[in-house]
């Protein structure tokens, strides 16, 4: 997968395609929108989220392997490139593992990053600088499967027996339809439960949120394994740092002479019921009234690409 510096910033405008399974890169979406109020230069930038959610009847981690879970991301980044983006952000943990075993990955029409990189570098960088610290890896099903971030952090240097890694399989689900549904604190304390009792007594415990959906859980993962360990708790979100890394190849275009609006706009081949829509957009509206316009106001594409189980 390339690199942020792919993206060169040339001129002209841009546009951003962010993709997820789900609306979990809304929040991603939204602080790249707020960044680039000020940031984003003379010349347009048009971020662009594509809900990548294959079937209303499931997601990737419900399909039987990765071969069929790659099947169905190709037909949906080709689906992403008739939009002409200048670049693809893949704005899923899942989906970076799975854009890997696509054919779209060996010939990429367009530059295409992810947070799998970024979040591995974050979470070896932070364990690296503490010794004692151990590292709660939480992730999807086919995230936590996989083991990319325990190999790319290996690759950094860290030693893997200082990583639990837990799948909170269903979680990801009940975010996305209302973030502050009561039974995400209940699937938490599950999830938290299972690692916690593999992370040694005492030690520092530094949360790696593998899944944008968890973001908007961050609190509540911090509370249930400083609860169930009782130990400090630093939650890390590769987010963030991906955003950055995007800020500041745009910022290479010419500067502007104020904030300017930045374009917003989200696509979903599966439809999104109004009630979801508006339980996700009042968690964007402080960060990024503009993604929270978008998401209420979604374009509601049914052949964007076929999604059914191969």
């Amino acid at each position: 997968m390339k690199g942020l510096a792919a993206f060169d910033g040339r001129p002209g405008g841009a546009t951003v395609v962010i993709t997820d399974s789900g609306l979990g890169g809304l929040l991603i979406c939204g602080e790249l929108e707020r960044r680039l109020r000020a940031t984003a230069g003379d010349e347009p930038v048009r971020l662009l989220y594509v809900n990548a959610w294959p079937d209303a009847r499931h997601g990737y981690n419900d399909l039987p392997d990765l071969g069929a879970r790659a099947a169905v991301f190709d037909r949906a980044l080709a689906a992403m490139t008739s939009f002409r983006p200048d670049l693809i952000l893949i704005a899923c943990n899942t989906l970076s593992v799975v854009y890997e075993a696509t054919s779209f990955s060996r010939f990429p029409a367009v530059p295409v990053t992810g947070i799998l990189d970024e979040g591995a570098a974050l979470f070896a960088e932070e364990l690296l600088r503490d010794p004692a610290g151990c590292l709660a890896l939480v992730g999807t099903r086919t995230t936590i499967g996989s083991g990319e971030h325990v190999r790319r952090m290996a690759r950094r240097g860290l030693d893997p027996a200082r990583v639990a890694a837990e799948a909170c399989h269903g979680l990801a689900s009940v975010i996305d339809k209302d973030p502050d549904s009561p039974d995400v604190a209940g699937l938490v304390e599950e999830c938290v439960r299972r690692v916690a009792a593999r992370i040694p007594p005492g030690a520092p415990v530094y949360a790696g949120l593998a899944c944008t959906h968890y973001a908007y859980a961050a609190e509540a993962f911090r509370a249930a394994l400083g609860r169930q360990t009782g130990s400090r708790v630093v939650v890390l979100d590769p987010g963030g740092r991906l955003v950055d890394g995007l800020v500041e190849g745009l910022a290479r275009r010419p500067a502007s002479s104020g904030p300017r609006p930045v374009p917003v706009e989200v696509v979903s081949k599966v439809e999104l019921p109004e009630a979801q829509r508006r339980a996700v957009a009042r968690r964007l509206e402080p960060l990024s009234a503009a993604t929270a316009r978008a998401l209420l106001d979604y374009r509601h594409t049914p052949d964007l690409f076929q999604g059914e189980t191969p």
